[in-house]
Parts: C-alpha cells; sequence; structure tokens
C-alpha cells in the first residue's frame, strides 16, 4: 500500500497497486529533500525567520552587509521593513512579537494611545517595543503603552548570604561572677620590694696594716 501522505493526491483504487508503491519508495528520499529544500527557501522570504537570506535583506535596507549577531541583525532590518509598512494592527502585532509573547493589541480610542498586552512568562524588551513605535507612530496617534499581565504565580527570589556568630561583652556592661568567660575585670596590683643584705669584709685603699711578727 502506498504512504499515506501521497493518497489524497491520487484516487482509490491506486492505493493496492504494487507498482505505485514501489515508485514512491524510490522517490521518497529525493521527495524529503525537495521538500526540506521548499520551506528553508521559503524561511528566508521574511526577515525574522530568514537565515542565510539574511544577506539579501542587509542590501536591500542597508546597500551592505551588517557587521553583527544574527539577531542584531534581524532587529535592525526588521525596524526598516515596519517603518516602511502602514500603521496597521498586523503590523503592530508583529511587532509586539518581536519583544516579548505578545497576547493582544488594542487601540484606546479616548487617550489616543496603543495598548500592547503581554504575558509574563517571558521577558518583554519594552526599550525595542517603544522605539519600533516612535517610527511608524502616526500624528494622532500620542503613544503606546505596554502592560504585563501576571497570572498569580509565586515569584521566588534566592539570594546567597553568609554570617558569623561571634559572641563578645559590651563595655561597661555587669557581669555575675560564674564560669563565662570574656568579663572584664578591674582590680588593684600591690607592688612591694624585696632585698636581701650580706657582709663582706675586705681591707680598704691606703689604709696601714702593721704585721705582726
Amino acid at each position: 500500500m502506498i504512504p499515506e501522505r501521497y493518497r489524497q493526491m491520487m484516487p482509490p483504487y491506486w492505493y493496492e497497486n504494487e507498482v505505485a508503491e514501489y515508485h514512491f519508495e524510490g522517490t521518497a528520499s529525493a521527495v524529503d529533500a525537495f521538500h526540506a529544500q521548499r520551506e528553508d527557501l521559503q524561511q528566508q522570504l521574511t526577515p525574522w525567520s530568514a537565515t542565510w537570506g539574511l544577506d539579501i535583506w542587509d542590501w536591500i535596507y542597508f546597500g551592505k552587509k551588517q557587521l553583527l549577531s544574527v539577531e542584531e541583525r534581524r532587529k535592525n532590518i526588521l525596524r526598516k521593513h515596519w517603518a516602511r509598512l502602514p500603521f496597521t494592527l498586523p503590523v503592530l502585532r508583529a511587532m509586539g512579537q518581536a519583544v516579548g509573547k505578545l497576547e493582544k493589541v488594542t487601540e484606546d480610542f479616548a487617550n489616543k494611545e496603543v495598548v500592547f498586552e503581554f504575558s509574563d512568562s517571558q521577558p518583554v524588551n519594552l526599550l525595542d517595543l517603544s522605539k519600533d513605535f516612535e517610527r511608524i507612530r502616526p500624528i494622532h496617534v500620542n503613544c503606546s503603552k505596554a502592560v504585563v499581565n501576571s497570572r498569580g504565580e509565586d515569584i521566588l527570589v534566592s539570594v546567597a548570604a553568609r554570617f558569623f556568630e561571634v559572641d563578645y561583652i559590651l563595655c561597661g556592661t555587669f557581669s555575675a561572677e560564674d564560669d563565662l568567660e570574656g568579663r572584664i575585670y578591674k582590680e588593684s596590683v600591690m607592688v612591694g620590694e624585696a632585698a636581701r643584705t650580706n657582709t663582706v669584709d675586705h681591707p680598704l685603699t691606703n689604709t696601714f696594716y702593721s704585721v705582726p711578727e
């Protein structure tokens, strides 16, 4: 039986055709390679999904290749791309999706503002959104407003901390006499002299002594 992915393009009486089954088995690798090549080519047609096609987009908007990372090149191309597009909801949605997980875009007619609502499941780059919005903002719109909707999840913040325990006695604190260490005592020390004398008999200089015979 021929593979199911080919059946929608063929009449039912071909489903059990052994010759057709052999044919599709033999050409499956070539068909898959062509499908992958076509998908890759389609990705290059838009700047937000292009990879090797960014060189062409750089030439269209800048006239030369940007010497930046792929993400930075894509951001700059998108800004140039959006600046030439009309101020419509699809364009605004594309702007919001490029900077965070966008939920919806609405217009506050009373305040002449455009409101972007994002989910808090991932970071939102509000600075890039503001710059991109100002490039295409018409005069009848005052500004844009970004709202991040929280679903009530707990936010856990962890920090690394170190602490040391030091026991010491404050100056002037009275401590009862016990076996604890660290107290300060004030005492007087008595100092006394210790002396020893000895007698030594010896003749004085220039003194006359008679010598008995």
